[in-house]
């Protein structure tokens, strides 16, 4: 066996010699058969022909000993591909046009593909990503898809950490601060996480250490961790930072450790990390509220469904404990999967498309190798009269095909590497996992795969084509003539074109006219200059609840002193922007269950907001210096609540119950405007759209901290926005220069950023849209010109018995008005589909409309049209002398 093996290997490797030594063999074995003869008294050249017909035909011989070597197929392979690359060679300007439609398909689907593999495939940075756990709160009455999963609270976490015995679990709180020292005041992001949550992940450091489980508690020594981008920002990645003395919140820390480079929890990196069981927060020490995110990884041997047994009994056991917190509560147990938040219906969104271009250039390229395919007809049928069979052409038609499509696809993994560092900067917003987007081996497997898919695709009809039955006719046949399979297979590639260039222009018309009708939206705030920013009070202010609302009074007046500002206001969530806060509420005082109660946005603001943004007042009035502590408690609603809630009645007086809120009722003292808050396009589908809005003022003293850390400045201004930004950071720095601004924007930029998706596919679709007329143009074209010149006789014929040039291109063009009306006809149905598809995935978008539908089909028409006129009007103009000479 093994020597077989080494034979047959050195029979490919060393080709030429085996066949030297097989015509050694064969003349040693002739010349030992004349021997015989002439021994035996035969003439020599008698001799010579008796062993000759004896060994019946050296070249016979030669092949029957090729065949018994096993390597006949592999030797036909190289000498098909040799072949196929001689023949490209001989043809540049085919091979040209050919692997650039493919290499332009195959890049884009590659692109795609590099996208969705890295944001949704790849698994998780860390070793045996299958053994992560997510562990979240679980209530019947939680709505998981308005809220999003449920987290824990601390003390249930601490308890569940000790009882599990198959989970090894960490924690980790969300958080923000303001860093003073070293250097100048900054707002940063934190994480505060339980010590185990390194080894949870099997993450080591890139210096120093963990934190350790002394530390983890209150009074212990405070200790912080940095974010290597941090380190890097904030200390210039010194290794000195390792034992520095960092102030946070007014407090010193202690540098213990810097995480690694690309270190993401959650997705995010955070800019440090401090123990969580230092915090001494109300809410965090409750177990009525659920700030904590839990991971977990499984211990050795245990299962995900032993896991959630035990965590459904250690909810049981909590619940009886703590009846008036954790009643009805449990935990749920579920594999830990990458946040990509919504980008997954559009990756997968343009995936589709590009693989529809990908399939129009498979047609393109199909169509001109049956064009190529047919003018070889001749010598294909030579090939069979000399004894090759119709599996040998079919294998030699595939390898040329499979030639074209891997050269292409190589061109297109070179255009997808180039151009995908490009596409990410261009992504709108930030790509969620954009570091794991690599071209790695699974993406260069794909892309193997479509380049041998789309050779096989566009090389099948031509291979399929190979003549293996009335040689004899085709032979004999002219070199131009053209059968009827041929042109209705022509025929078929061009309305598939076209058929998918439809879909593909539908698309790109239902996100314009969307893009177009949710720009000219009214918004509900007067968008121009606006200025909006994250305000971090001084952490000495946040510790004292009687110097916080004297403080924030303070900010107000001096940003009212920065020259070029109109008004300004505190608010807790701003319109177009991350962050909301959805409460329950009730028209009377018989409140439902939570889960039966209609959902409103709330935010907290102080009296200005309305001028600021200005927000129409439809009736009653709005917060003034009168709603303050010890006073009747207001509202102001919106008219989408003020309908859901009194009907048609007068608003004004009613009573609203919000049993979240903790205190109330409250009193609606006026009807506002409603305000777009998720956005122009994703406001009308958004599941709670009723506002109402509170007075800061009133705002209990138990919530007056954490709502502080919340609040943001809005700042109206007679002058660029921007252009006040350094004057406003100087102004409201307070007394002891650590307040600080961050995260600024100006409400035109949010408006604009809600769009950012729509723009994005439009500018994909569109390009997509106008590459897939391009190539249905070019297909009907090539096909027309290479009917059209098939047609050339017949074309004569029709001139010499007296039809006018007019004629001749009505005949042409009515040809190619079958096959536009044919490809828009099952284009259109797919279309329809598509349509639903991009309902479904894209916000705004509405059903396929028929104004939109007709400016595409006739956009595609009219191209098709111009296409076909060049051939249309050169069959015009044939002498029908030369023209009946052709044959």
């Amino acid at each position: 066996m093994f020597s077989d093996l080494l034979f047959r290997l050195r029979a490919l490797l060393r080709r030429n010699a085996v066949e030297a030594e097989l015509d050694d063999q064969l003349r040693a074995h002739l010349k030992d058969e004349v021997a015989k003869h002439i021994a035996a008294g035969v003439p020599r050249d008698e001799a010579a022909r008796r062993a000759r017909l004896a060994l019946g035909g050296l070249e016979q011989i030669k092949e029957q000993c090729r065949d018994a070597r096993g390597t006949r197929w592999l030797e036909d392979l190289v000498q098909d591909f040799r072949y196929a690359v001689r023949t490209l060679r001989q043809r540049p300007a085919f091979a040209a046009v050919a692997l650039l439609t493919l290499a332009l398909g195959v890049g884009a689907t590659t692109v795609m593909f590099t996208l969705i593999n890295g944001v949704l495939l790849k698994p998780l940075p860390y070793p045996q990503p299958d053994k992560l756990v997510a562990v979240h709160g679980h209530t019947d009455t939680w709505n998981a898809e308005i809220y999003g999963e449920q987290n824990v609270a601390y003390p249930d976490f601490l308890d569940c950490q000790r009882a599990s015995r198959s989970l090894q679990m960490a924690g980790a709180l969300f958080n923000g601060g303001t860093l003073s020292e070293p250097g100048e005041p900054e707002y940063v992001d934190l994480r505060e996480i339980t010590p185990d949550l390194f080894s949870v992940l099997c993450v080591n450091l890139a210096q120093g250490r963990a934190f350790l489980p002394e530390e983890d508690r209150t009074g212990a020594a405070p200790v912080m961790i940095l974010g290597h981008s941090f380190w890097q920002r904030h200390f210039a990645g010194r290794p000195d930072a390792l034992g520095a003395s960092v102030v946070f919140d007014q407090k010193r820390y202690t540098v213990v450790g810097i995480v690694p480079a690309g270190f993401r929890l959650y997705g995010d990196e955070a800019d440090v990390y401090t123990p969580l069981g230092q915090e001494i927060a109300g809410y965090v020490r409750s177990r009525g509220a659920h700030p904590v995110h839990v991971l977990a990884r499984l211990r050795p041997d245990a299962t995900l469904a032993q896991a959630q047994a035990e965590l459904t009994l250690i909810g049981r056991h909590l619940a009886e404990q703590y009846a008036d917190t954790n009643a009805q509560r449990s935990f749920l147990a579920q594999p830990l999967r990458p946040e990509v938040g919504d980008v997954r219906s559009t990756l997968w969104l343009l995936l589709g498309a590009v693989t529809l271009v990908l399939l129009i250039a498979c047609a393109n390229v199909a169509s001109l190798l049956l064009a190529r395919a047919v003018s070889r007809e001749r010598e294909l049928a030579m090939r069979v009269a000399l004894g090759a069979t119709r599996g040998r052409l079919v294998r030699q038609c595939l390898t040329e095909s499979a030639v074209l499509g891997l050269s292409g696809g190589a061109l297109g993994i070179l255009f997808a590497d180039l151009g995908m560092r490009p596409f990410l900067t261009f992504w709108p917003g930030t790509l969620p996992r954009a570091e794991e987007v690599q071209l790695d081996w699974h993406v260069l497997l794909f892309a193997l795969a479509a380049s041998l898919l789309s050779g096989l695709l566009f090389g099948l009809a031509p291979a399929l084509r190979a003549p293996a039955e009335h040689v004899e006719r085709t032979l004999r046949a002219g070199a131009r003539t053209v059968v009827g399979s041929s042109r209705r297979l022509h025929s078929a590639f061009v309305i598939s074109e076209i058929a998918l260039a439809v879909v593909l222009l539908v698309a790109a018309g239902m996100l314009g006219r969307t893009l177009l009708r949710v720009s000219s939206l009214d918004p509900g705030v007067n968008l121009q200059n606006v200025l909006v920013t994250r305000m971090a009070l001084s952490p000495g202010v946040l510790a004292d609840t009687a110097r916080t609302r004297p403080a924030w009074q303070d900010v107000l007046d001096r940003a009212r002193r920065v020259p070029g500002v109109q008004s300004v206001a505190a608010v807790d969530t701003v319109p177009m922007r991350e962050g909301n806060n959805q409460l329950g509420y009730w028209p009377s005082a018989d409140v439902p269950p939570a889960n039966k109660q209609p959902m409103a946005l709330a935010t907290s603001v102080t009296p200005d907001y309305l001028k600021v943004m200005s927000i129409p007042l439809h009736q009653g009035r709005f917060f003034d210096d009168r709603d303050r502590m010890g006073s009747e408690l207001v509202v102001v609603i919106d008219d989408v609540l003020a309908q859901s809630a009194f009907g048609g009645e007068d608003a004004v007086g009613k009573r609203l119950w919000m049993p979240d809120m903790g205190y109330g009722p409250f009193v609606v003292v006026g009807v506002v405007g409603h305000v777009r808050h998720w956005g122009l396009a994703g406001d009308d589908q958004a599941q709670v759209r009723a506002q109402f809005y509170y007075p800061f003022a009133q705002l209990p003293d138990k919530f007056l901290r954490r709502w502080s850390e919340l609040m943001s400045v809005a700042v109206r201004t007679n002058v660029a926005p921007l252009s006040v930004v350094e004057s406003l950071r100087r102004e409201v720095r307070g007394a002891t220069s650590d307040q600080v601004l961050y995260e600024v924007r100006t409400m035109e930029q949010l408006a604009s950023s809600t769009l950012d998706q729509h723009r994005f596919l439009l500018l994909l679709f569109g390009v997509f849209a106008g590459l897939a007329l391009l190539l249905a143009c070019i297909g009907i074209y090539g096909v027309l010109a290479y009917l059209t010149g098939q047609r050339v006789p017949e074309i004569g014929v029709r001139i010499a018995l007296g039809a006018t040039a007019r004629g001749v291109v009505w005949l042409v063009l009515r040809q190619s008005l079958v096959m536009i009306f044919c490809g828009v006809a099952a284009g259109i149905i797919a279309a329809l589909a598509a349509g639903r598809v991009l309902e479904r995935s894209v916000t705004a978008v509405r059903s396929v409309e028929p104004l939109a539908l007709a400016i595409m089909i006739a956009i595609l028409v009219i191209a098709g049209l111009f296409a076909s006129w060049l051939p249309a009007r050169r069959a015009s103009k044939v002498d029908p002398i030369v023209a009946l000479r052709y044959e």
